[in-house]
């Protein structure tokens, strides 16, 4: 299990790396094309320091308090997320929370809420699982209202992307597939009525729209050209310069910086990063014991996955102009930080859990080990 969590960490640093760099060459680029300053890089490094220090803060908790705090946890999330309309919207949203000019954005940290909640919900409920009531629907419903309080900011691609994490969740739980397949429809379905009787926004529908309709969103058409131009190789950091122009190029179209930079190569990497960081988590989660535990780490790497797969969607025009950021490279500072709080609780119930010793770890691993070995004959 040490060399799983070795290249979990090693995936980490090299994405902080590839986002710092970005940012550093976005920087250069806007002073030298637009004459502008701009501190990416600097927020960046801010970024990633306020979230190495929650991720210890989380680490240094004992799993079992979030085990016996759970309820409380998920009480905590309802009122995060409902302080946003405390504050005036910006663009016409409530999905920040502004202390003076440091922003936080709840529902980054809600997902790993719910998906911690529904670890543990698992673990007392593991019998019935296999129910309807008690494995799907009733977990369900308890996540809905995390899912319609970010609806309601508004944020339809995060109350999407809530919805679709909690349903994984529950199906790593035990939920059968077939209720998986259910949801699947009546997410389908209650878009489609959202639609229909105005519950989405003009500026929603007209995303909607303009993708179905077979047209590219134009942050998009730029964003791509940025690849066009740069070749397989990149132009190098801080040479290019139409990255400038992409709007949102330091959070939501980061790809478009590293694709000009480091062309088709630079992204390959990016993506590999990620698939090595998502693997390794998953290899952890088959050391592990405790049920809780276990379901909450194959999520956590399932939200990665997710973020990565839709960011890289919205940046090649496969899925409509969402507001999902490029986990540890873009410059969303809640993003981060709610990501590597995940990872704490993870480390946390590695090193800290009861009951479940560095023995019994080192055990497993090894029967692993043997499995594996025998695999391989």
């Amino acid at each position: 299990m040490r060399s799983e969590i070795v290249v979990t960490i090693v995936c980490y640093m090299i994405l902080f790396v590839i986002g710092a760099v970005a940012m550093y060459s976005l920087d250069i680029a806007k002073e030298q094309v637009l004459g502008v300053s701009s501190n990416f890089f600097q927020k960046h490094i801010i970024n990633i320091s306020a979230s190495l220090a929650m991720f210890l803060i989380a680490m240094n908790i004992p799993f079992n308090f979030y085990e016996k705090h759970v309820t409380w946890l998920y009480v905590f999330g309802i009122v995060l997320l409902g302080v946003v309309f405390v504050f005036p919207a910006i663009n016409g949203a409530h999905r920040w929370i502004s202390l003076g000019s440091f922003t936080l954005q709840p529902s980054e940290f809600a997902k790993i809420i719910l998906i911690l909640y529904l670890s543990i919900y698992v673990k007392k409920n593991k019998s019935e699982m296999d129910t309807f009531w008690k494995g799907f629907a009733l977990p369900l419903l308890i996540s809905l209202v995390y899912v319609a309080l970010v609806f309601v900011e508004p944020n339809l691609s995060t109350a999407l992307l809530m919805l679709a994490i909690a349903v994984i969740t529950l199906y790593y739980g035990g939920a059968k597939l077939i209720y998986f397949l259910i949801s699947l429809v009546a997410g389908v379905v209650g878009l489609v009525l959202a639609s229909t009787f105005g519950l989405l926004h003009t500026y929603q529908l007209g995303r909607l729209r303009y993708f179905f309709g077979g047209g590219i969103a134009p942050q998009v058409d730029i964003a791509l050209k940025t690849m066009k131009n740069s070749g397989i190789t990149g132009s190098g950091v801080g040479s290019g310069w139409l990255k400038v122009y992409v709007p949102e190029a330091e959070s939501d179209f980061v790809l478009a910086v590293i694709g000009e930079d480091w062309g088709f190569f630079g992204i390959i990497f990016v993506l590999l990063a990620y698939l090595f960081l998502t693997y390794s988590l998953m290899r952890v989660a088959r050391y592990i014991e405790d049920t809780a535990l276990k379901v909450f780490t194959w999520s956590y790497a399932s939200v990665i996955l997710l973020h990565m797969t839709i960011n890289l969607g919205v940046f090649a025009g496969f899925l409509p102009v969402t507001g999902v950021p490029l986990p540890f490279v873009s410059t969303g500072g809640s993003s981060m930080m709610g990501l590597l709080t995940g990872f704490g609780i993870i480390l946390s119930g590695l090193l800290n859990k009861k009951g479940d010793t560095a023995k019994n770890y080192e055990k497993n691993s090894e029967a692993t080990r043997k499995e594996d070995d025998m695999d391989g004959k």
